[in-house]
């Protein structure tokens, strides 16, 4: 099967354009296994390869082109660009039932109430993979000689005055830096956008990019995030928490997934008093979920947050500018680092302290429209039943036994000895981080700091299109 990925980030060499907007990487299918019933595989597989460069005017070129992620995926990626599905039964979901089975195996006259609880509670996860169109992937890709030296192109420059450059930057001044927990306060997420336009604007830019909203919070929704987390599912519409900014609640609170609740891009807007340009303006916090975690303060599943924010404030930039949606963006410095303020800071966040002033436009015809994508129907009833049955009787008899399990033991604990130290020393690598960030000379626009060579291997974000 063919397929195609657009190149969502426009490259350019000595400020000309070389990829511009419309230009597709094309290739092929190489390779897939399904689970199906389960009697050859426990996991699916699938390898991509693209080959071509399709740019718009026409030209073509041959490229060698490697997978290195999927964003927000469940899916694991090698070193060879070869996609790993998940192994149905190592969810916590299938060990909840396999102890079910063992207890049935004692009590049989338990069996049909236990098994009415467990299907009630878990679903047994399906292992297959469905990646949608839109699904944005991470490619390393050898790009001809002759293109040169590659960096992104600038983004679209903000023409105005210098009152109106003096407007925008009292706005930002006047911005809290944090939105803070309702239940305790504390600092949570770091305030980093900027939007100026009109609500119906803003949701269809967002819409446009493939950003939904989430269901309100209620007991019934923490059910369906535990479930989502025991069965490494997706939830499109799952709850947020919610954070204030000066006090106030969020005007919309908006996210992006793919197949799984561990992780996924959210964030939230609150209506700002006054207006730039005529036009209201809206502050955000963008942030990105990278796994969850159980807590104590506050008690339930909670998600580990990406610690380098800036990253998700431009993925945020360029998902809106690649919908067509905007007009131009303006990076604007805040007076003080997130760490000079005299307040109280998240520790391990680190930031450039800049806030990204996007002004929309009406996003009546967008470039594209993820927002109509749709999942991949799951198989039918026998099927699932036939392939649980399958791969429990497999994983029963490869793993349930005293070597198998004390390996696993050991891995799961290095494993987490090796976060724990990771977290110890991540305040300290933030510090550095933000120190070398701020003594950078002051920038308005953006200009992404990283250099591509046409030798070197270029990392570029791309959005999957089925033929």
């Amino acid at each position: 099967m063919e397929i195609a990925a657009a190149v969502a980030t426009p490259l350019c060499a000595d400020g000309a354009s070389v990829l511009p907007e419309g230009t597709e990487l094309r290739g092929v299918v190489k390779r897939v296994h399904k689970v199906g019933l389960g009697l050859v595989h426990e996991s699916a597989g699938l390898q991509l390869e693209f080959t071509l460069l399709d740019l718009p005017d026409g030209r073509e070129y041959t490229v060698a082109a490697r997978l290195s992620g999927i964003d927000n995926a469940r899916e694991r990626v090698d070193r060879k660009g070869n996609i790993h599905g998940i192994r149905a039964t190592a969810t916590l979901s299938n060990r909840f039932g396999e102890r079910i089975i063992f207890a049935v195996l004692g009590h049989p006259a338990a069996m049909i109430p236990l098994f009415v609880v467990e299907s009630s509670l878990f679903h047994f996860p399906d292992p297959e993979m469905g990646f949608r169109r839109g699904t944005e992937m991470e490619l390393a890709v050898e790009f001809p000689e002759q293109f040169g030296t590659l960096s992104p192109c600038p983004l679209p420059e903000v023409e105005a005055s210098p009152e109106e450059w003096a407007a925008m930057q009292q706005v930002v001044n006047e911005l809290p830096y944090w939105s803070y927990s309702k239940r305790q306060r504390q600092p949570m997420d770091l305030v980093n956008l900027l939007y100026v336009g009109s609500q119906e604007e803003l949701e269809r830019a967002f819409a446009a990019a493939g950003w939904i909203g989430s269901r309100a919070n209620s007991m019934r929704a923490t059910v369906a995030a535990i479930r989502a987390v025991a069965e490494r599912r997706g939830f499109s519409d799952a709850p947020m928490r919610t954070l204030l900014l000066d006090g106030r609640e969020p005007d919309l609170r908006l996210q992006k997934s793919l197949d799984t609740f561990e992780k996924r891009d959210h964030l939230r807007i609150w209506k700002r008093d006054g207006e730039l340009d005529g036009q209201p303006v809206w502050a955000s916090a963008a942030t990105r979920d990278l796994g969850t975690t159980f807590g104590i303060h506050p008690f339930g599943f909670t998600h580990e947050i990406q610690n380098e924010v800036d990253l998700e404030r431009d993925k945020v930039v360029h998902d809106l500018i690649f919908s067509g949606c905007v007009d131009s963006v303006a990076y604007v410095q805040r007076p003080k680092g997130v760490r000079d303020t005299g307040q109280e800071y998240r520790k391990g966040v680190s930031s450039d302290a800049r806030v990204a002033v996007i002004t929309l436009n009406g996003c009546t015809q967008p470039r594209e429209d993820f927002g109509t994508a749709k999942a991949w129907p799951e198989p039918g009833r026998a099927v699932q039943w036939i392939r649980r049955v399958t791969l429990t009787a497999r994983n029963h008899f490869i793993r349930d036994n005293l070597v198998y399990r004390t390996a696993d033991a050991i891995r799961l604990s290095y494993l987490t000895l090796r976060k724990l130290d990771q977290q110890a020393k991540q305040e300290g690598r933030a510090r550095q981080l933000e120190t070398a960030m701020r003594s950078a000379p002051p920038r308005r626009e953006n200009k992404p700091p990283v250099v591509l060579s046409a030798d070197d291997t270029v990392e570029s974000w791309l959005r999957t299109q089925k033929k």
